[in-house]
């Protein structure tokens, strides 16, 4: 299957010329896993996005497929059992993006109530979401957690509750769930943003799913590596663009907004500072959870979250950001402080979730809900990374409803994402050519973060930032896209310039 440049065009034409039964807009998880299940069900599926897919959240998150423990304290029991749901069915569709890995909750006190009642609470947790025996959690003593956990602080300390959690390499999951969905007759295209919605005239559809189409919606598209407009007619739009879907509702009339943003960073340091092997949970001086989590040759310490104005692809990453994260290793690991120059990467990103006044960002619930607007717009906002498969599902029920079609019995949970892979891995130093070649032919990569960023997580986890790389990925890039030496040498700056904003905070 390609997905290349010429594929992106040839879908387009296709979408312009003949319609879709359904255009969804936004090319992160929750797009793509919504594109995946309408094709899978026999729909005719357009999927468009602003700029690279997983360019914005869905390559930011702290990479973590979480079980949802820290939500049963909010009372959100039914997304507790979800998350549970949608980590095992993870772990059985697509094994090599959800690598099983201890977390260990160390508990500091003056007695052992605050370990008794983790204790409590965890297993509540897994007697709620039956998890199987082998699965569930273990209590590790004082000294035990000492000699587990490498330099950990052991004043008041009380022991550690340990039990399950899945690391992922979040971009992928997004890229291999969309090539699934082309696999299964969708159309993606990225860098072709939506900038017109326009309600039309009932017509017959594409496929006979929805021929009883109540009304529809075009869409107006832009080509932005080739300048062109288009119009792309379809019998429902869904609105998934995370960050930007008040952007998109309010091309379809909305006049309010009803998302809030809040920021989350993360910050990367070699393992061999913290030489731990289990993910750690650790407390900030205002009380909330963080987590170290160790891969491979390096650790990424997270994350913030704090109200954030505006929907962009990479927030600021301010020095209070950092010493916020740095003080609490600091504090939990202070045998050997880690300094910021000891940072080798960073990155930020916003989570797109529901307005609830007066509630600070660490109470916002994470659930999701469908928004109609008058236009007949969908809209999903809020979630999270572990459930979009089952926020996919509940978006294309409504969907094919609103077709007036019977919908299909939903299979993404039960048919594999792809075959034969490898487990991730997300710190690739060196590229090959071959390597690089298969993302721009295969992966639809056009641009030099598109392969550095996304597609090989070098600028987050290579310790020169995907630098060594640079010259040969943008050389590969410009005898494919036909770039002049003035485009190839403004990629190239343009990467350097990303990697120095995400570490500028070193300046301030």
């Amino acid at each position: 299957m390609s997905f290349s440049i010429d594929t992106r065009i040839s879908d387009l034409d296709a979408m312009e010329a003949e319609g879709v039964d359904l255009m969804v807009v936004g090319g992160g998880i929750t797009g793509a896993g919504i594109a995946r299940d309408a094709a899978m069900r026999g729909l005719s599926v357009g999927l468009v996005e602003r700029g690279d897919f997983a360019s914005g959240t869905s390559s930011r998150s702290s990479k973590l497929i979480h079980g949802g423990l820290r939500y049963l304290e909010q009372g959100e029991v039914k997304l507790v059992l979800e998350a549970n749901r949608e980590r095992k069915c993870l772990t059985e569709i697509a094994p090599h993006l959800a690598l099983h890995a201890r977390l260990a909750f160390p508990v500091h006190g003056r007695t052992s109530a605050g370990l008794m009642k983790l204790r409590a609470g965890l297993w509540a947790f897994e007697k709620m979401a039956k998890v199987p025996a082998d699965d569930r959690h273990e209590v590790w003593d004082r000294d035990e957690s000492v000699a587990r956990i490498p330099g950990l602080l052991d004043q008041r300390l009380q022991g550690a509750a340990v039990y399950s959690e899945y690391i992922t390499d979040d971009a992928r999951l997004t890229l291999e769930t969309l090539k699934s969905a082309k696999r299964h007759g969708a159309r993606v295209v990225n860098r072709a943003p939506a900038v017109a919605l326009r309600e039309i005239e009932p017509s017959l559809t594409v496929s006979a799913q929805s021929q009883s189409r109540s009304s529809g919606l075009c869409v107006g598209l832009h080509d932005d590596l080739s300048g062109r407009s288009l119009e792309v007619h379809a019998g429902v739009v869904v609105n998934a663009a995370g960050p930007w879907v008040d952007s998109v509702r309010r091309l379809g009339g909305a006049t309010s907004d009803r998302m809030q943003l809040t920021k989350g960073i993360h910050l990367v340091v070699a393992r061999d500072r913290l030489p731990v092997d289990d993910i750690v949970v650790m407390r900030a001086q205002d009380g909330r959870i963080l987590f170290v989590v160790p891969f491979e040759d390096i650790c990424w310490i997270g994350t913030t979250d704090t109200f954030y104005p505006q929907a962009v692809e990479r927030p600021e990453i301010t020095r209070e950001d950092v010493d916020y994260l740095l003080e609490a290793t600091n504090r939990t690991w202070p045998g050997q402080p880690i300094d910021p120059a000891e940072v080798r990467g960073a990155w930020a990103g916003v989570r797109p979730m529901l307005r609830q006044e007066g509630k600070n960002p660490s109470e916002i619930s994470r659930k999701d809900e469908i928004l109609i607007e008058p236009s007949g717009l969908l809209s999903i906002a809020g979630g999270k990374l572990t459930t979009y498969r089952q926020m996919a599902e509940r978006v294309v029920d409504a969907v094919v409803e609103r077709l007036g079609g019977v919908s299909q019995e939903c299979t993404t949970g039960q048919e594999s994402l792809v075959e034969g892979e490898e487990p991730i891995s997300m710190v690739r130093t060196h590229l090959s050519d071959a390597e690089i070649d298969f993302a721009i032919e295969e992966e639809s990569a056009s641009s030099v973060a598109d392969i550095l960023e996304r597609r090989a997580r070098a600028n987050f986890f290579a310790a020169d930032n995907g630098l060594g790389a640079l010259e040969n990925v943008a050389s590969a890039l410009s005898r494919r896209m036909g770039w002049t030496d003035e485009q190839t040498d403004q990629e190239i700056r343009l990467y350097r310039s990303r990697i120095r904003e995400d570490l500028a905070w070193r300046e301030e």
